[in-house]
């Protein structure tokens, strides 16, 4: 009886290994074919007018539109955010920041894309850098990257705004991001607070992991998926509704006074921090923008803002100090307006 368990315990597993894997192909194959689509059969630009439905199906109609549109890559990106998490531990992280040399900035203004989180869901990932021996400033650009450039990000900014304003969006977070981390480093706030973590003995903290096999693996990859699946989604639908009345009322002729030009660019990196738009709902209410007469470069202003909202000063002031908040706020806003008017002036946009 127990060998007839085990065995059918064994075949289940096997079974449900079998059938993730195959999902895992579909979802890569899926998302590969919808992009080369794309670029051999580009489809027809299209601007639905929302006016046309009742107001109480206005949001349903504006959400229905937008998962269709957006669905393939919200699969490829909540599936290869699972799986990075993973595979790419934590613990790998945390060995690579604490080196001392510049090369650190870099390493983490690249790692942290892989952590797909919003500004104030990664504070305990850098607190745990901090205890690691990382140098604040390190941390911080870990910190900014973060949400202005991790996997989902990049991705939905290129598939909905367009690869133009994602690769831009992408090379300016991270200059911006070294740039913060590396001029706090040089404070003398950075170094009296960074003793502070030095003292504290992180090797109880780390533990040898596991050896899994690939079926707990592959079963882990999905968990994590449906665990960022719970955390985002809920906050996009609320944002999606709001968002939907935008798109049917609001008035096309004040897109174009206040999002476009050189006073575009400006308005757009003011609002972009403090509004705190989850990094999903900031691109669908940037591409209604677009649709309504905001120019590209005032809407790659205004994506550049995520990392300095309001909302996650309070939390990093305990880390950073308002001194270290006001420089990362400071150079961000200051590369905001600077990747908008540099893209106007090699796109040739009005300013």
């Amino acid at each position: 009886m127990g060998e007839t368990f085990e065995t059918l315990k064994t075949h289940s597993t096997m079974l449900r290994t079998i059938g993730l894997t195959l999902l895992s192909t579909i979802i890569v194959a899926v998302f590969a074919w919808s992009k080369l689509k794309i670029f051999f059969f580009p489809p027809p630009p299209s601007a639905v007018d929302y006016r046309q439905y009742p107001l109480y199906s206005v949001p349903v109609r504006y959400i229905i539109d937008y998962f269709q549109h957006a669905w393939v890559s919200l699969a490829f990106a909540f599936f290869l955010s699972g799986a990075i998490q993973e595979f790419i531990s934590k613990e790998t992280v945390q060995k690579y920041l604490g080196s001392g040399k510049f090369r650190d900035y870099f390493l983490a203004a690249g790692l942290s894309p892989l952590f797909t989180t919003c500004s104030c869901s990664v504070v305990p990932i850098y607190v745990a850098l901090l205890v690691s021996g990382a140098s604040l400033g390190v941390v911080m650009t870990f910190f900014l990257m973060a949400p202005a450039a991790n996997l989902i990000t990049i991705l939905l900014t290129g598939d909905y705004l367009g690869w133009d304003l994602g690769i831009w969006r992408l090379g300016f977070s991270l200059i911006a991001a070294v740039s913060a981390g590396y001029l706090f480093d040089q404070t003398e706030v950075s170094h009296r607070l960074g003793q502070r973590y030095k003292d504290i003995d992180a090797g109880q903290a780390k533990k040898e992991l596991a050896e899994l096999s690939f079926s707990e693996r592959i079963e882990n990859v999905y968990r994590n998926a449906y665990h960022l699946i719970k955390q985002i989604i809920p906050y996009l639908l609320v944002g999606l509704f709001f968002v939907s009345f935008l798109a049917a009322y609001l008035s096309q002729s004040y897109v174009v006074e206040f999002f476009t030009g050189f006073k575009g660019i400006i308005v757009a990196a003011l609002l972009g921090g403090p509004l705190y738009t989850p990094t999903l709902v900031e691109i669908a209410l940037t591409q209604m923008l677009l649709t309504k007469g905001m120019d590209r470069a005032t809407a790659l202003s205004f994506v550049m803002g995520q990392p300095y909202d309001i909302v996650s000063m309070a939390p990093n002031s305990k880390y950073f100090t308002w001194k270290g908040i006001s420089l990362y706020t400071i150079i961000f806003f200051s590369y905001s307006v600077l990747s908008g008017i540099l893209y106007a002036i090699i796109y040739g946009v009005p300013l």
